[in-house]
């Protein structure tokens, strides 16, 4: 068979070879020299010449060689002998011929591998005083470099390798005291924020007493103030009661005088005459019992200046010299004894910090206090303030907010972008870690465990020879059993893996699924997911030592991503794509239902939520779903930045309102005693994430 040969395709790749920095002169030497005179082809008398064997001499050399022979040219490499009476009836190679072309079409490409002297033969040592490379002839015949260190181009390459190899190594160790250096800043930069949060507390447990101190001037200030009203108030009321005494006397004395002026004349001035001087010794008695003066205790406010305007606090700033070439510890221990120490005088010896920003408008150092422990708590309420999350309505909120845990980052207990939350009928907390390829276990006492994917031994000896990335799970969404079997989507391969609560993996399912996204668990113990982009809802039946027993298809819908299911096995799925704009972000966990529809477990669709739920209310983002004891279904919508409540009777109603950034899962406990959501919290132009929890108000006792 024989294969035609573009020229044009040749010249391209010559083009390309010679351009190639890494091509060996000694490959090139073979197509472009005669391996017998060690001269390079031409188009005339060193013309390329193909033997039967396949070897190629020039011209000249099988002259030479034919010269000796009769009827044939035995080849000097295989010594197969090639029959023939003359050189014409060989072949030429006309692949070297068309590469000898393209260096004459594209010279200055060619002339890069050329001896600097000739130009025209390729060359095999190289001057290092001239710095040129020298083909063997050059070297012999000339004068320029005689005396000169000419040595092998093989040998004076390794030569030169071996001085950047050296001078590669130093650049590493340097790159490497940099990252030394960037790692001593990042941990310097660390401890002088504990040092500034440590000084905001003293700052504030300053103003804290200084406050007390106000409090308690002011409290001996009104009671010397109502002491003095108190003893005021006594002598008035003394001389109110002299008065009405005398009120009394003259009240009774007018009416004694009225009734003298009824008697008849005679009778009148017997007793006038008899009576005038006690009448008149009796008005003089009133007149002189009347009180004229009396003393009491006039209040004057005397304030008491101050020179200088009342501070709690000023910063002072000493400059020092810290150098990065000491040891890291050492530093880091000596500025967080200071920062411990400052704190504990602010608490007091062998008590816990005290979280002072509780009752003072620091918002933002109360965000970095709650967001500062690795592994939260369940048990204790958080000793923030946060905001009502009824919002100012008169009546009462529907949920009190209880818990708020974690924050971003990699150790255990924090978060990066938790994507879905259930929780299973003994009360752990599951939270789909995307961001960390994990999922985190909780208990009421915090970070218990966490499950991530382990490849088998061969699969991890295979992946480290070809120098793979060992695999990750992708969690987008997570279910758990009544068995204590955990569903989840894997987005890393596009399938459903079931684990126990230990971790091991018990089965993996990706037939007939396009993108598994959301995970549900039937009460029967099956599992219902849901393709986001096959448009079905499929149902698994998983067995602990058989794996994934069954595959069946419930039902068809339109881009369906997040399920939940309640007792009665009804399925509950959203439909339709919707964005949340404000986050400006094009990533697929971005994306919510549009509508909320359901089938149940005999594949019959069941009623359907609009995307206009009521005349005024509508979904914009759903990202998330579940269904409480009551049978009521709880939707997160992100684009409202609430969670809604859609009763089974029918209605609706928002269960929480306000403080919710960007909600993307809600999950309930079997008895509605908590409410838990992941959102993600905007701070300062850094995501957080964390874990909401709130406990539903119920009516009656």
């Amino acid at each position: 068979m024989f294969s035609v040969v573009d020229p044009a395709n040749i010249q391209e790749r010559f083009i390309m070879a010679v351009e190639c920095p890494q091509l060996e002169p000694d490959l090139m030497r073979e197509v472009f020299e005669c391996p017998v005179c060690l001269e390079t082809y031409n188009q005339d008398q060193l013309r390329p010449k193909l033997l039967q064997c396949g070897h190629t001499v020039c011209r000249v050399c099988l002259e030479k060689l034919l010269a000796n022979t009769i009827n044939g040219v035995r080849c000097p490499f295989c010594s197969r002998v090639s029959r023939m009476s003359s050189i014409s009836q060989l072949a030429d190679n006309l692949t070297v011929l068309k590469i000898l072309d393209c260096t004459t079409s594209c010279s200055a490409a060619a002339a890069v591998l050329m001896c600097k002297s000739c130009c025209s033969r390729l060359p095999r040592q190289y001057c290092h005083e001239c710095a040129v490379v020298l083909c063997e002839l050059c070297r012999a015949g000339g004068q320029i470099h005689q005396g000169h260190n000419v040595e092998p181009i093989r040998v004076a390459a390794e030569q030169r390798r071996k001085e950047l190899g050296a001078k590669l190594e130093s650049l590493r160790d340097v790159t490497s005291e940099i990252q030394k250096k960037k790692i001593s800043i990042e941990n310097i930069s660390k401890t002088l924020k504990c040092k500034y949060r440590a000084m905001q507390q003293e700052y504030a447990a300053s103003e804290l007493r200084l406050q007390e101190e106000l409090i308690r001037s002011r409290r001996t200030f009104t009671a010397s103030l109502a002491e003095l009203e108190k003893s005021n108030e006594q002598v008035l009321e003394e001389q109110t009661y002299l008065l009405n005494i005398a009120e009394v006397k003259v009240v009774s004395r007018c009416d004694y005088l009225r009734m003298r002026v009824r008697q008849s004349d005679t009778t009148l001035l017997k007793e006038d005459g008899a009576n005038s001087d006690d009448d008149d010794d009796e008005e003089v008695d009133i007149r002189s019992g009347l009180p004229t003066t009396f003393k009491l205790q006039e209040p004057e406010l005397v304030l008491i200046e101050q020179s200088k305007p009342v501070d709690v606090g000023r910063l002072a700033v000493k400059a020092y010299i810290i150098s990065i070439e000491d040891e890291e510890r050492t530093l880091d221990m000596g500025l967080e004894d200071e920062v411990h120490g400052a704190a504990r005088a602010i608490s007091g010896a062998g008590e816990p910090l005290l979280d002072l920003y509780r009752d003072i408008e620091m918002s933002d150092s109360v965000e970095g206090a709650t967001c500062g422990s690795p592994v939260a708590n369940f048990k204790s309420k958080s000793l923030d303030t946060p905001e009502p999350l009824g919002g100012a309505n008169s009546e009462p909120p529907a949920c009190q907010f209880v818990k708020r845990m974690g924050c971003k980052g990699t150790l255990p207990g924090l978060f990066n972008l938790p994507v879905s939350i259930c929780i299973t009928p003994q009360g752990e907390v599951l939270v789909a870690d995307r961001g960390n390829y994990r999922i985190q276990i909780f208990n009421r006492k915090g970070f218990q465990r966490e499950i991530r994917r382990n490849a088998s031994g061969i699969d991890n000896f295979v992946l480290s020879f070809l120098g793979a990335d060992l695999p990750n799970i992708i969690p987008l969404s997570i279910a758990v059993t009544l068995q204590g079997l955990i569903g989840v989507t894997d987005n890393y391969d596009n399938s459903v893996k079931v684990y126990t609560m230990d971790g091991q993996c018990v089965a993996c399912h990706k037939n007939q699924l396009i993108k598994p996204w959301g995970i549900a668990a039937m009460p029967s113990g099956q599992f219902v997911v849901s393709d986001v982009e096959g448009g079905k809802l499929w149902c698994l039946a998983v067995d602990r030592s058989m794996g994934v027993v069954s595959c069946t298809r419930l039902c068809s819908a339109v881009r369906p991503k997040f399920v939940t299911c309640d007792s009665s096995g009804t399925v509950y799925f959203t439909q339709g794509l919707a964005l949340n704009f404000e986050k400006r972000h094009n990533e697929p966990h971005l994306e919510g239902g549009f509508s909320i529809g359901s089938v149940g477990s005999d594949g019959k669709l069941g009623k359907q939520f609009s995307h206009f739920f009521s005349e005024t209310e509508d979904f914009r983002c759903i990202t998330g779903m579940c269904v409480d004891a009551n049978g009521d279904l709880l939707v997160t919508d992100s684009g409202r930045k609430e969670i809604l409540q859609f009763p089974k009777e029918g209605g609706h109603k928002i269960l929480i309102k306000g403080g919710l950034t960007y909600p993307v899962g809600v999950a309930t406990t079997q008895k509605d005693s908590c409410l838990f959501w992941t959102v993600g919290i905007t701070v300062s132009k850094c995501t957080h994430t964390c874990i909401g929890g709130t406990r539903p108000h119920h009516n009656g006792p």
